[in-house]
């Protein structure tokens, strides 16, 4: 069975910002960073939060896993609250030569919310929607704290050998931590919002042991490759890896940065060899790793230098660009792969109890044990069949394995139901 992995999520910490004339939820992180914004839904521990920068309002997701307590100091139902008003409908005119484009999110867990697959799977609907004459752009927009390993290569598969072809594509980065900014390095094109960060790759498997020796070599090795599809100095993505010094020198005449890993060479110092590098919105512009910073739509469509661009999608209030079917898709997946992980135990227990009580009952009762029985096995097949990943770190089984599992469990409900 193949080596499992798990990248470390390492949040950093944030800028804190006053609060206004209302209170504000507070989330504290695993780590004890503190977030503050305002609780707009929960999923079982999961929360998604609405922080705001300036003018610009961002919708959050933090998982269960990374949240260590919630403070609620927003108004309560009684008291008077602010109602959000509806973006107007965006005016677009689609001509000849003007290019479509499409934002993608890509958040939560790396290999969870976030999958080669479901990337695959939304292909067709974005051909429909940005066409196929090579014009259309779909920006990704990046806020993920890592997640595994082992999706780190397909991801990065499929946006360099899938999305590459067919479009522009184009990174835009609120967070991306560890797997993700390694997913995300592939991609020529990276924009920053004001506050976004990339970086702090170190990996981890088991009981939180680091990943050393011969595991080590070969993400090391295996990022190096993925730099050159980004065209990126591999030396960048090593300081975000391993604790090595990493320098830069800027050629005052041309902009270009030249990239040293020692500690005598280069004119600055970008990171020291004790610590593990992260880039924030301001040096991963200055060492022109980032083509510039977006707090917006409109401003990222001026960075992209396009004089004209049609966002497809529909206008909301919860987000801050149109969401296309694509894009709805996508937060479909989320939300569906979110509320397995949080009924996983759920749908394990509820099928061996069935079962359980289905292999011991009298004829007259054993169909519908068995058939309650079979209810939940569609759960767990569902589940997997969703996203394969679930089958592997749950059940130590690939997807071909998976599916003989099925057989065999759905072989064992006909026994049973012929009785003895």
């Amino acid at each position: 069975m193949r080596f499992i992995s798990l990248i470390t999520i390492i949040a950093l910490a944030a800028l804190t910002f006053v609060s206004q004339a209302t209170a504000q939820d507070s989330v504290i992180l695993s780590d004890g960073t503190q977030v503050e914004g305002e609780i707009i839904r929960e999923l079982d521990g999961n929360i998604w939060l609405l922080e705001k920068i300036g003018s610009v309002e961002i919708e959050r997701f933090y998982s269960r896993s990374q949240i260590s307590e919630v403070v609620r100091n927003a108004p309560t139902a009684s008291a008077p609250t602010r109602t959000r008003e509806p973006e107007a409908e965006r005016q677009t005119v689609s001509g000849p030569g003007v290019p479509k484009a499409a934002v993608i999110s890509l958040e939560g867990t790396v290999g969870i919310q976030m999958t080669a697959k479901t990337l695959r799977d939304i292909l067709p609907t974005l051909e429909r929607e940005l066409g196929t004459d090579g014009t259309g752009i779909v920006v990704f927009k990046i806020n993920s704290g890592g997640g595994l390993l082992l999706e780190i290569q397909r991801l990065s598969d499929v946006i360099h050998e899938e999305y590459k072809p067919r479009f522009r594509v184009v990174a835009w980065i609120e967070s991306a931590i560890s797997a993700a900014a390694m997913t995300a390095h592939c991609i020529e094109e990276i924009y920053f919002m004001p506050r976004g960060n990339y970086g702090a790759c170190t990996g981890w498997s088991g009981a939180l042991q680091a990943v050393s020796g011969r595991g080590l070599e070969e993400v090391l090795y295996a990022m190096e490759k993925i730099s050159e599809r980004g065209n990126y100095d591999y030396r960048i993505m090593r300081a975000m890896q391993i604790s090595v010094p990493l320098r830069a020198t800027i050629d005052d005449r041309t902009g270009e940065v030249s990239w040293f890993q020692t500690s005598d060479a280069g004119e600055e110092l970008v990171n020291p060899g004790s610590e593990i590098l992260t880039f924030n919105s301001d040096n991963a512009h200055r060492y022109r790793f980032s083509r510039g910073t977006a707090s917006s739509l409109e401003e990222l469509t001026e960075l992209l230098q396009v004089p004209e661009i049609e966002w497809v999608g529909r206008v909301t209030a919860e987000r801050i660009y149109p969401i296309s079917k694509a894009e709805a898709e996508m937060i479909r997946f989320r939300e569906n792969v979110t509320e397995d992980e949080a009924r996983l135990n759920e749908y394990l227990t509820n099928y061996n109890i069935s079962l359980n009580a289905a292999n011991g009952a009298r004829d007259e009762v054993r169909g519908a044990l068995v058939g309650r029985a079979r209810q939940h096995l569609r759960n767990i097949e569902r589940m997997v069949k969703r996203n394969p990943n679930f089958g592997l770190l749950n059940f130590n089984l690939t997807e071909d394995e998976f599916e003989f599992w099925l057989e065999e469990q759905d072989e064992m409900l006909r026994d049973i139901a012929r009785g003895p």
